[in-house]
């Protein structure tokens, strides 16, 4: 019972009972409070990318989610481009971000050449060092412009595919976290994705409150992290201390704030 009267906000929705749930099993108390919204696809832009770069193949394909590359696939086949799709797959240098990503293209058979194993966006751009070549970049509904700008510096050319987007948050559910925080009713505040920490700092930055909130966050209110990739972004926006568990994991994430709690 290592989170005993412990204030949690979550800002997942989807698992968000789930969470929920291990948080009261350790007995804390959990509140969810959604900073993102619906998850869609553009499927004519997504197709339109695909037909791209089947006609002209770039020297090197990123992938950073495997889930992404799955819906990419789904719609070739549907659109009469998955014969060709495969074959550039198998015939164009790929970079992957996680382990998880590369365990998906292993499933089809094919060992990317780059992997950055921690996930991280900072560990992938330091494991390219490459220039003055065309990249497709796919994304996982969140920009990276320091990322695709470090490329470009470089002099590539870099098309960025979005097989997913996302849709923003109700902005009264983050208006109501932002007075939690204020009012010292929470604990912890728990970030289960790095679109979340955008969308959070967005709508603190646009209200004028980015100071006060960090401030809290660095000495009041416990930040955590559900893994490397929502640290980093946590860090970019300014907060210098977040927990963060070793696996990247809503359980683990919860054991690692009752460890943290309990010493």
């Amino acid at each position: 019972m290592g989170l005993k009267d412990k204030r949690i906000a979550v800002t997942g929705g989807r698992k968000g009972e789930e969470i929920r749930t291990l948080i009261e099993k350790q007995g804390g108390k959990a509140f969810i409070r959604p900073a993102q919204g619906t998850v869609f696809t553009n499927a004519a832009h997504v197709v339109q990318s695909i037909q791209e770069i089947i006609e002209n193949p770039p020297q090197l394909v990123i992938f950073t989610t495997g889930m992404g590359e799955k819906r990419m696939a789904e719609l070739a086949e549907a659109n009469g481009l998955g014969k060709p799709y495969e074959q550039l797959l198998r015939t164009v240098p790929i970079a992957v971000r996680g382990t998880k990503t590369f365990q998906h293209f292993k499933q089809k058979g094919i060992t990317p050449g780059t992997v950055a194993d921690r996930g991280t966006i900072h560990q992938l751009e330091e494991s390219l060092a490459i220039e003055n070549q065309s990249i497709a970049l796919q994304m996982h509904g969140e920009n990276v412009p320091t990322f695709i700008k470090t490329l470009e510096q470089a002099n590539n050319t870099v098309r960025t595919i979005y097989p997913y987007e996302h849709t923003p948050p109700e902005e009264a559910v983050v208006e109501q976290l932002v007075e939690e925080m204020e009012s010292g009713l929470l604990d912890a505040v728990a970030f289960t994705s790095a679109i979340q920490v955008r969308y959070f700092f967005d709508y603190v930055e646009n209200k004028k409150k980015k100071n006060a909130i960090l401030s809290l966050l660095n000495d009041e209110i416990l930040p955590v992290a559900v893994g490397e990739v929502t640290e980093e972004h946590l860090k970019e926006r300014g907060v210098k201390r977040v927990l963060t568990p070793t696996t990247p994991r809503m359980g683990a994430m919860v054991m690692a704030m009752s460890k943290y709690y309990q010493e």
